[in-house]
């Protein structure tokens, strides 16, 4: 199996690349695949994780708090069933999924804001004291760069309200001023950095990949 191994993700990796030619049947193949095998590995982890595990500890411990703590989920995870069979039960699965939609929403603002608002934040007031310790001037013109790009990018966003035939006189107070253009123009920028690094990842797989072909097929080791 090790040997044939490396030679199915040479297949493979053909396939997928032979995309650049146009659309075909082998390519739809490892679409398919590659789902398919992402589904079932995730399936797998899920079913392994979520109820044997806990299934198995509940059976080795059937008087502990963790089995009662157990308990409850499923019994949650059961009222999904009631809008399989009839509808006069099926308001039942509102309950697990007003509970899915709550919590997945809470970890998304709370994730969004611990981990990306406040950190922005806090690299802004750390630079504005930079200057006094000990950091290297490059570093400190740096981080002052920063704190700017920061302020005229929320300076870019400007809420009015829309223009009418009545405020045609007044169109001057709409129009967006030059702080919020310079912001605007910051956010293009920091745009097209993102999108450099992610074309720069894209074509390092790529690298990787036709360097594993050509090691693969001996033209180097």
């Amino acid at each position: 199996m090790t040997t044939l191994g490396p030679w199915i993700a040479f297949g493979l990796t053909l396939i997928v690349l032979s995309r650049a030619f146009g659309e075909n049947p082998l390519f739809r193949f490892s679409q398919y695949l590659f789902v398919g095998l992402a589904l079932g590995y995730t399936l797998t982890v899920v079913v392994t994780t979520v109820f044997i595990v806990p299934s198995g500890d509940m059976i080795d411990n059937p008087n502990s708090v963790g089995t009662a703590l157990f308990i409850v989920p499923v019994l949650v995870g059961l009222l999904l069933l009631t809008r399989l069979r009839t509808q006069q039960l099926s308001w039942l699965a509102n309950v697990p999924l007003a509970l899915l939609f709550g919590v997945a929403a809470a970890i998304a603002i709370a994730g969004t804001i611990l981990g990306t608002l406040l950190p922005q934040l806090q690299s802004s007031f750390f630079s504005v004291t930079s200057f006094t310790d000990g950091s290297s001037l490059a570093v400190a013109l740096g981080k002052l760069v920063l704190v700017i790009g920061v302020v005229l990018v929320l300076l870019s966003f400007r809420f009015s309200k829309a223009a009418t035939p009545e405020a045609a006189d007044h169109s001057e107070t709409l129009k967006p001023s030059v702080v919020a253009k310079v912001g605007r123009m910051w956010l293009l920028l920091s745009l097209g950095a993102v999108f450099a690094a992610t074309l720069i990842t894209y074509q390092s797989a790529l690298i990787d990949r036709i360097q594993f072909l050509l090691r693969q097929i001996g033209v180097i080791s």
